[in-house]
């Protein structure tokens, strides 16, 4: 299947769409498992993501989040999800334990950073998250323009995590304007969306 696009013109405008993606999936399955990278340029839509069960709440009892990589804002603690059920850690250890008695990652979040890296970063610990039934991948900035079209040329089927993030079978690239910059103006324009 081929990668969704969702461009919007800012980062602000793309941190609400996050947030609110994130707040239905709980509220759609409130017996989720998130997994959620760390990166600062997500922090807004994870302050949003908060803002928005408070305005619409959402049933956190039965929610798993675990994190990849450390974290870089302690707003995610707002959500007063049990302690047993917000996994810290940030490691692959703690992401493949947890994964023994749960089947599946409901939502993964990744942030493609300006180096090209996306999850965990050994490549190789990144499986469970490509193997999530719903995958995001959020860029922003102009710096990412060469690294999302390296994303979009990506070959499927091979072993890099562009491809396998390519060949996901329901992944939706979520990206500013700049960002998507270096994708020929069609595609910017097909993809680009207006969200209230």
């Amino acid at each position: 299947m081929a990668m969704n696009f969702k461009i919007f013109d800012n980062k602000e405008t793309l941190s609400v769409y996050t947030a609110d993606i994130l707040r239905k999936q709980v509220h759609n399955n409130p017996t989720s498992l998130l997994a959620l990278e760390m990166n600062e340029d997500l922090n807004w839509a994870y302050e949003k993501f908060v803002g928005e069960t408070k305005q619409h709440p959402a049933d956190f009892s039965q929610v798993n989040i675990t994190l990849i990589g450390q974290p870089t804002t302690d707003v995610l603690e707002k959500l007063k999800i049990p302690e047993n059920q917000f996994h810290k850690d940030g490691s692959s250890e703690s992401l493949n334990s947890l994964l023994k008695d749960k089947d599946q990652i409901s939502l993964g979040l990744l942030y493609l950073d300006d180096q090209g890296n996306v999850g965990f970063n050994d490549g190789n610990k990144n499986e469970p998250v490509f193997e999530a039934r719903e995958l995001m991948v959020v860029a922003a900035g102009a710096d990412k323009a060469d690294i999302v079209r390296a994303l979009y040329n990506a070959k499927e089927n091979d072993k890099d995590a562009y491809s396998q993030i390519k060949s996901h079978r329901m992944v939706t690239v979520v990206l500013d304007r700049e960002a998507a910059s270096g994708l020929d103006p069609d595609i910017v324009d097909y993809y680009s969306y207006k969200f209230a």
